[in-house]
């Protein structure tokens, strides 16, 4: 809010500047335009505005203002209760990521080891299915069997 305010009056200053600037350049005496005048006119209300409060309404306003030193520790007890409580809370958020991160490597683990654990089944398999008799002849009851084995685990 105060670096607007302040950049409003940085600009109008900087306008006036200029629209002095042109007329001294010109050397004529023109009424000034309504931009212009609006902005000097916006101005001088801005800073009248604590002029027309009373010297006794300003006294009791500043009555009303606690002591720098109450504003002080209050604050200070203010901002140490929101610090305990953002630590208190970013310490929770960091335990609950930890406690995801473990959970999803142990599901990682899990995975690969029901992968490893069929890959092996499978290539014991290929090896048993694979077996020939000496004129290289498959033989057939490990076929059979396999097949078996498969249609009893379905039903």
């Amino acid at each position: 809010m105060a670096k607007q305010i302040k950049k409003k009056i940085i600009h109008k200053a900087k306008i006036k500047r200029n629209f002095y600037k042109t007329l001294e350049k010109e050397g004529t005496n023109l009424e000034t335009p309504t931009f212009y005048r609006e902005i000097f006119e916006g101005n001088n209300n801005s800073f009248d505005h604590d002029t027309k409060i009373g010297k006794n309404q300003k006294a009791k306003d500043m009555d009303d203002i606690p002591s720098p030193n109450y504003l002080n520790d209050k604050c200070e007890k203010e901002i140490s209760l929101d610090l305990k409580r953002k630590d208190i809370k970013v310490l929770q958020e960091r335990e609950r990521i930890q406690r995801e991160k473990l959970a999803e490597k142990e599901e990682i683990q899990l995975h690969r080891q029901k992968k490893k654990a069929y890959y092996v089944e499978r290539n014991r398999m290929k090896k048993r299915l694979m077996k020939c008799n000496s004129k290289g002849q498959p033989y057939m009851k490990s076929r059979i069997d396999q097949i078996l084995s498969k249609i009893k685990e379905k039903y």
